[in-house]
């Protein structure tokens, strides 16, 4: 207990809170309909292809500033910024081509999962890589 709150933790729970909902709607695609006939107001189920894609976009933009910013505040070292540029691209990529296959109305529940399972591979391996940035640092 220190009796303060630095920004370390501040920044942890950014990087899950941004995480979630590009994580959620790449899924709620595929099951867009379900939550239709339930009658649950999830992004994909009130809104086009197209804007969900959008907004799955901008909220990886800002997970990826989020987890490079981690880097800074959390004092993690140049493996985990590397790490996390690499994932950070990648996911960019998946997302910006889901995007761009959603602005031509090409876009299928494929390609949205598989940008959510890519969401998975990411998040696990952005904490693996903190934890070895840290055993590395603090051997």
């Amino acid at each position: 207990m220190t009796d303060s709150l630095s920004w370390t933790p501040v920044v942890l729970f950014a990087l899950i809170f941004i995480w979630t909902p590009p994580h959620f709607w790449a899924l709620a695609v595929r099951y867009k309909e379900d939550y239709q006939a339930a009658d649950v107001p999830m992004l994909p189920a009130v809104a086009s292809l197209r804007r969900t894609a959008r907004e799955i976009l901008l909220y990886t933009v800002l997970l990826v500033a989020v987890s490079l910013f981690f880097a800074f505040v959390g004092h993690m070292g140049p493996i985990y910024t590397a790490v996390a540029a690499v994932l950070g691209l990648i996911y960019l990529v998946m997302a910006t081509r889901l995007w761009g296959r959603a602005r031509n109305d090409k876009a299928t529940s494929k390609d949205a999962m598989q940008l959510f399972s890519y969401s998975i591979t990411y998040l696990t391996l952005l904490f693996v890589t903190m934890a070895v940035a840290e055993l590395v640092r603090h051997p």
